[in-house]
């Protein structure tokens, strides 16, 4: 009789283990990431996401996979690959920015279970409607807060102390971000603090760039570029020809100074990515969205192009210079 009680109990502990091995496989289903970019600079920010997860343990097409839908600075196009990305049910949503966060919450406002979406770096949250609370969003999108609008006088300030013969600025935007107007207030009244006196200039397309920077030459020393997805693609553009015109321009990203201009302050679309990827984690072992509060950038990088001041005979403050995290160009011409 005992013999029989173990045989059973013996097979009722295969019986279970074969359970628990089902229950395993099936928790290690393939996570689907759906991630809607707005031009094609900003899909550094996916690198940096899938490096840090794949640095998490997720494993690319084992555990993992990503589609990917880019418009370039097309609104329109942008909110119909939102609703396709949508309609595919991706167990995340991922937006490379605050304008695809929009399109993609227009159409999950309408569903009853919508998905989690997380943003990998927008500018001020609360100031463009995404969430209504950083730490407690309470509704299904979260993400990284990149400080970008809270920067922009910042780089004004540090424009001027980088130049400090500069009292003439042109500040080129995007009419059709959110916080365009709302910027210029807080940077006229740096301006006035610095003795600067400031021109805004709209950017709408590639064509303006000639016209608008042979504009800003009879009047201003220097370009500051503000953030907005459109300005991001034409960069190097404007640098460019701001270099034929003697203008030194001042950028947002990093990378920025290696697309012409003199400095930059902010985080990397990389940085983002990777940080953002920690929120993604977090959502895929199982935390729901409302829970998870809006991170902010851990890592802003100071940088300056000292050959860019060169080419541009313009001698910058030493002092300043010691305090960019990075600084391009140090060897001088040979």
């Amino acid at each position: 009789m005992g013999r029989v009680i173990y045989i059973i109990y013996f097979l009722c502990l295969i019986g279970a283990g074969f359970y628990m091995n089902a229950l395993s496989i099936e928790d290690k289903k393939v996570v689907r990431i759906g991630v809607l970019s707005q031009n094609e600079e900003r899909l550094e920010k996916l690198e940096g996401l899938k490096d840090e997860l794949s640095s998490l343990n997720y494993e690319e097409g084992k555990d993992v996979v990503y589609e990917v839908m880019t418009s370039p600075n097309n609104y329109t196009e942008m909110d119909l690959l939102a609703e396709k990305l949508i309609a595919k049910r991706f167990d995340v949503l991922v937006a490379s920015g605050a304008g695809e966060t929009r399109s993609l919450v227009k159409i999950v406002e309408k569903l009853n279970n919508p998905p989690p979406i997380i943003f990998m770096g927008t500018l001020s949250p609360i100031a463009i409607g995404l969430v209504e609370n950083e730490v407690f969003p309470e509704t299904n999108v979260t993400g990284l807060n990149n400080y970008h609008y809270e920067l922009t006088t910042k780089r004004l300030d540090l424009l001027k102390r980088l130049i400090p013969n500069v009292k003439n600025v042109a500040v080129l935007g995007d009419s059709s971000t959110s916080f365009y107007q709302g910027s210029q207030v807080s940077l006229r009244y740096t301006a006035q603090e610095l003795n600067i006196n400031l021109m805004m200039y709209d950017i709408s397309k590639e064509d303006d760039i000639s016209t608008i920077v042979n504009e800003i030459s009879k009047s201003s020393q220097a370009i500051l570029i503000m953030p907005g997805s459109l300005l991001e693609t034409y960069t190097e553009s404007i640098a460019s020809y701001a270099l034929t015109k003697g203008l030194p321009v001042f950028g947002v990203y990093p990378s920025d100074v290696n697309k012409g201009c003199i400095a930059s302050y902010g985080t990397s679309y990389y940085s983002q990515g990777a940080q953002s990827a920690h929120i993604v984690h977090k959502i895929m072992i199982g935390y729901p969205p409302k829970t998870i509060p809006v991170e902010t950038s851990e890592k802003l990088s100071f940088t300056v192009n000292l050959e860019v001041a060169r080419n541009l005979g313009i001698s910058l403050n030493e002092s300043y210079v010691s305090f960019a995290d990075e600084v391009v160009g140090q060897g001088g011409p040979e």
